[in-house]
């Protein structure tokens, strides 16, 4: 049983490690063994301060193929060249890494879901949208993971993008968080730190100089004190970022657990690099573009390296859980939002589509006490961002209630948990999107692209080896953020219908849905049962 197997496992381990790195391994398996009973309520999230240090990192946008460990098990090699990333490489090959790990396919809603632990849909952030980029767009009203561990004793400090909404009541230090710095919206200039903008007319990027969005606030007791900060204009956002989050590391009190959230805007556009590292690294990849892009992910892995560093300096490595994830796949496709240079290969398509390429995301998972069986490998565990959610609460050891027991639990999934003790099985459903009601007409302008056709009701479900995308497809397959034309619809029960079977097609290039109408039937079935908890209005 699972008591054996952790007894077991610290009993070898005790003969490898030092004494202290073995406590922090006991204090660590007992707290996802507790966190493991659906029972466990609110009450339970107590103050413990020998609680462990947890790291969250996301990138932005960062492709499949934009990263070393990401691929190494099947041997791709990019066409492009992939750009240097040698500290999260290094994390990555002495953690876990998962090469199954799904986000939703924009910003906003995975960050939805990786806050909230529900799916998008429950949030009502419908499609691709939710971007919140002006100060009347509200952000979840739901209790955030920040507010959970704040609760429990934890000091709760954010860095980066938080694009969650921008009025008060949503921001970040109202959210849990003691301090944030950063921006609220989804992008800006990278070194006048102004909202920017892409003009369909001549195809430049448009600097909004009234747009000022760079932000330093902090928790004043109760208080929530909000500042513009304009002192580090012509600095390069992700060193901003970087040195902030050191900051906070070098800064922290030691006698309560920390997480540190650092979401950083790169490699999002615009494609704005420091040039000194265009100039001197990756100079194996020839296309200019793609080398600007590389260097802005390796100015990212750079600035990951340095929190390593703060990390070891003050002795807090040895009990800190880093989590990396990027929020979605790359963009492949020019829009007023996106600049390309990022690359999800082999996989299909990229950001804003639920084909692999865009929902497919490059993450992994380092922790102290991996036993030798799991440091070092690759997990093929089906996981969604909401598992994150349940993995860090349960470190934390402040499960909340487990809800939404219908299908599949996505707030109580313990497949990441299970995967770090060497157990890949994985949670056998993933809800990757559902409209149960078509956009507005009068809100379409927020698909940016002007040729996106208004979505109709659709689900993208996959269950086991099976994903299937079923409903008013004939529309969403003719948008031109798809870099190819889906494969031949088939029409079951009315409906379009694309079946791929993953694990001998994992780049879905043959509809099996005409084959296998009982598996479309059933999951369709499975979307429908979903459906019913959607809600009535949607955040866009």
């Amino acid at each position: 049983n699972l008591l054996h197997l952790l007894r077991s496992s610290s009993m070898k381990l005790l003969h490898r490690r030092n004494s202290r790195m073995f406590g922090l391994f006991l204090v660590t398996v007992m707290l996802l063994f507790h966190s493991s009973s659906s029972t466990v309520s609110q009450k339970d999230c107590t103050i413990n301060r020998s609680k462990i240090n947890i790291l969250l990192v996301v990138a932005d946008d960062l492709g499949w193929a934009d990263i070393g460990f990401s691929h190494k098990p099947d041997g791709f090699v990019s066409d492009k060249g992939i750009p240097e990333t040698p500290h999260l490489d290094r994390t990555a090959e002495e953690g876990l890494v998962l090469d199954n790990l799904y986000t939703q396919a924009a910003c906003t809603p995975t960050r939805g879901s990786l806050m909230t632990g529900k799916y998008a849909f429950r949030l009502g952030q419908l499609f691709t949208s939710s971007v919140m980029t002006t100060s009347d767009k509200k952000g979840p009203s739901d209790r955030f993971l920040s507010e959970e561990l704040s609760g429990s004793g934890y000091r709760v400090h954010g860095v980066g993008k938080w694009h969650l909404g921008h009025q008060k009541g949503n921001l970040p230090t109202q959210k849990g968080f003691d301090s944030f710095y950063g921006i609220y919206s989804g992008m800006g200039s990278y070194y006048i730190h102004k909202g920017v903008g892409h003009s369909h007319k001549n195809g430049v990027w448009l600097h909004n100089q009234e747009d000022h969005d760079f932000h330093y606030d902090y928790r004043n007791g109760s208080e929530s004190v909000l500042t513009e900060t304009e002192d580090d204009e012509g600095v390069h956002s992700t060193d901003l970022f970087t040195k902030a989050a050191v900051s906070r590391i070098k800064e922290h009190d030691k006698t309560s657990p920390l997480f540190l959230y650092v979401a950083y805007t790169a490699p999002h556009s615009p494609l704005e690099p420091d040039e000194s590292i265009v100039a001197k690294r990756n100079n194996h990849i020839i296309d200019v573009e793609r080398r600007r892009y590389a260097a802005m992910v390796t100015q990212m892995d750079d600035g990951f390296g340095e929190i390593l560093s703060a990390l070891e300096e003050r002795s807090m490595k040895e009990n800190t859980v880093i989590i990396f994830v990027s929020d979605h796949g790359a963009a492949l496709v020019k829009s007023c939002w996106d600049y390309v240079g990022g690359s999800n290969k082999p996989y299909r398509d990229g950001k804003f589509t639920f084909f692999e390429g865009g929902i497919k995301s490059a993450a992994f998972i380092w922790a102290p006490w991996l036993n030798d069986g799991v440091k070092g490998t690759h997990s093929k565990a089906l996981a969604h961002v909401v598992d994150i959610h349940s993995l860090v609460l349960s470190l934390s050891g402040c499960m909340t209630n487990l809800v939404d027991n219908k299908i599949n639990n996505e707030v109580g999934s313990m497949s990441l948990i299970r995967a770090l003790k060497g157990d890949h099985s994985g949670r056998d459903t993933i809800l990757h999107n559902l409209v149960s009601t078509p956009l507005p007409l009068e809100k379409l302008t927020k698909y940016c692209s002007p040729t996106t056709p208004q979505p109709g009701n659709y689900g993208v479900i996959r269950y086991h080896n099976y994903k299937l995308f079923y409903g008013d497809l004939v529309m969403w397959c003719h948008s031109d953020l798809l870099t190819e034309p889906c494969p031949d619809l088939v029409f079951v029960s009315g409906r379009a219908a694309m079946l791929f079977d993953l694990e001998i097609d994992p780049y879905e290039r043959v509809n099996i849905a005409a084959s296998n109408i009982d598996v479309v039937e059933k999951l369709a079935a499975m979307i429908l049962e979903y459906s019913k908890d959607a809600p009535s209005q949607w955040v866009v």
